[in-house]
């Protein structure tokens, strides 16, 4: 009973936090402003998450999990792991585009470091969870490879409008990055992993994914 009520009440704590991020974007939401949404205290709140850091690290992975899970739509599920990685950045990306809440949560993750090591964690546990992690070859230039392209790719995300840029030149640029850079791939298997998604992603409903961040933290 303890333990349900528990973990109740830490969804409660990551809902409350998620709209607050939409809101007010990272650096203008603070631990008191969690605690008096949640209708506890702040020492309540920080014996289930110490630091700010450690909230914003679970909603980056929530959100990420969220993303992922589309993955399996019918839509995706035939595609090779390329392809996919394309379609996750760029509805991440696009996401941010659309709604203005979540883009304040999407430069919040991508202007924090943890949060940047985390979307790199969790690509690189994905890769594993795909199976081809193994056909990758050198593990250290995988690692190389997915920072730089979240690093960049998230530069070129804050400074999109500067630069005329959208989500599917993005995500295009970040994918090409790491298959002919650090994978080495030819250039004709990453024209057609690229053609791949951009096919899948005119038949997808980005409103099923919005309606599954939004209610990510309701059960």
């Amino acid at each position: 009973m303890a333990r349900q009520k528990n973990l109740v009440r830490r969804h409660e704590i990551l809902r409350n936090t998620f709209i607050l991020l939409k809101k007010r974007g990272m650096e203008n939401v603070s631990l008191q402003m969690i605690a008096d949404k949640s209708g506890i205290s702040k020492s309540l709140l920080q014996s289930y998450y110490p630091h700010k850091n450690l909230l914003i690290t679970e909603i980056v992975t929530n959100f990420m999990t969220a993303v992922l899970k589309s993955l399996n739509a019918t839509d995706f599920k035939e595609l090779n792991t390329y392809s996919k990685m394309k379609i996750f950045i760029y509805l991440i990306l696009e996401q941010g585009i659309q709604d203005e809440g979540v883009e304040r949560v999407v430069k919040s993750i991508l202007s924090d470091r943890n949060s940047l090591d985390r979307w790199s964690q969790i690509f690189d546990n994905w890769l594993k969870d795909e199976g081809v992690k193994h056909d990758l070859g050198n593990d250290r230039q995988v690692q190389i490879g997915l920072n730089f392209i979240i690093t960049a790719g998230g530069s070129l995300y804050i400074k999109r409008t500067e630069l005329d840029l959208d989500a599917d030149q993005i995500s295009d640029i970040m994918v090409k990055t790491f298959m002919s850079t650090f994978l080495s791939i030819d250039e004709a298997k990453i024209d057609q992993t690229i053609g791949e998604a951009k096919s899948a992603l005119q038949k997808y409903e980005l409103a099923t994914l919005t309606q599954t961040i939004n209610e990510m933290f309701d059960n």
